[in-house]
């Protein structure tokens, strides 16, 4: 069963409802939030998330389509109570207006944070759960994670009969207690933390395939920048607590290489340069980098480089050095540039250096001077 309606009713209700969240100017400032995070709700501040800056939808598709789900905020636990379990037909849930959503680019990395403990959770299938959280990125790559009381699982993407199939997994106590998930998501892979620890990571997945069961519907999964929470099947039910969400755009470290410019002695034998991170990575970053001619030319002046650096978690700086070739020619001052290209698990920021050597040979005028004396012949 591929047919997703709650989803669909999300996208439409985080449409109209747009106009109105921006109008009242919604805001939360949450102490203790992660760094830079935009808080889309905290049950610390009361009521529930969509009397902050999410939208809830409810939907029953079977007679009488009455929905008994419900949503109940508790000031005790400072959550919010999302109970579909009095009907498994019923879907609820909450979406973020995509308006409201900063941009989730790959390749600049994000992490979207939710405090979540699953009281319970009933399924029919091996490939639905009772509560599920769905983050679609910019160019529409994204990942659908799947909560049991047991696992946390990802939903495959691809083409029917894959798609939403059950993927990889991980055996972890989602009713235990309230748990600080962490997911982040970089280039082409996710990866979910509970608490600070990792517990699940793969490839994010194309869930374009699906589509919805009337075409004048929207299709949620080609909606950009997409972040939802909620039971979006009629063959699972359950009862989550929800007290955070919130997103943290561009979490991959900077590059840079240092200084921006230099310049050297020809005499000096090599420039040495720093490539650092911004900040200590839990991914393996790589940059590589290469050697530019301007008016320094490789071979002659310098000897032209190329290459790529690794740098392993915990890892935030490493050198790079140019060998400078001596030569005895009156020249004026060249120049050349090292580049760093293709960064992977990092955002390039200062990216070039501008390496000026300066000439030291002497000039004509800085030849010593000769006394000629006449010649003279003797008979």
């Amino acid at each position: 069963m591929l047919q997703k309606p709650l989803m669909i009713v999300m996208v439409v209700i985080t449409a109209v409802g747009a106009t109105y969240l921006l109008l009242t100017g919604l805001q939360t400032a949450v102490a203790a939030s992660p760094t830079d995070a935009v808080v889309f709700y905290d049950g610390a501040l009361g009521g529930t998330p969509d009397t902050q800056n999410m939208v809830y939808g409810a939907i029953d598709l079977e007679f009488p389509f009455t929905v008994e789900a419900t949503q109940t905020y508790s000031a005790a636990m400072q959550a919010t109570i999302l109970d579909t379990t009095p009907d498994m037909s019923d879907m609820a849930g909450y979406g973020v207006t995509p308006t409201m959503v900063p941009t989730l680019t790959r390749q600049n990395g994000f992490q979207l944070h939710f405090t979540l403990r699953m009281a319970e959770e009933m399924h029919t299938s091996q490939h639905r759960a009772g509560f599920n959280v769905t983050v679609i990125s910019a160019d529409l790559l994204g990942i659908e994670l799947a909560f049991w009381a047991n696992e946390v699982w990802a939903q495959e993407g691809g083409d029917p009969p894959d798609l939403f199939t059950h993927a990889e997994g991980a055996a972890f106590d989602t009713t235990a207690g309230f748990t600080a998930y962490e997911l982040e998501i970089i280039e082409d892979v996710y990866r979910l933390s509970a608490d600070g620890v990792p517990i699940l990571t793969g490839p994010l997945r194309d869930y374009t395939a699906w589509e919805p069961p009337l075409p004048q519907f929207p299709d949620p999964y080609e909606q950009p920048n997409l972040i939802a929470l909620s039971d979006n099947t009629s063959s699972a039910q359950g009862t989550a607590w929800l007290r955070y969400v919130g997103v943290t755009p561009d979490t991959a470290p900077l590059v840079d290489v240092m200084p921006a410019s230099l310049t050297i002695s020809e005499t000096a034998g090599t420039a040495v340069l720093d490539v650092q991170l911004s900040f200590t990575s839990t991914f393996t970053t790589t940059v590589a980098f290469m050697t530019v001619d301007g008016t320094a030319v490789g071979g002659v002046d310098y000897t032209a480089i190329s290459g790529t650096l690794t740098f392993t978690p915990g890892v935030t700086s490493q050198s790079v050095a140019v060998p400078i070739l001596d030569n005895s020619l009156d020249e004026p001052d060249r120049s050349f540039t090292l580049s760093l290209i293709d960064a992977h698990f990092a955002q390039l920021g200062q990216s070039s250096t501008l390496i000026t050597i300066a000439d030291d040979d002497p000039t004509g005028a800085d030849l010593p001077e000769r006394i000629f004396l006449p010649v003279v012949f003797k008979p």
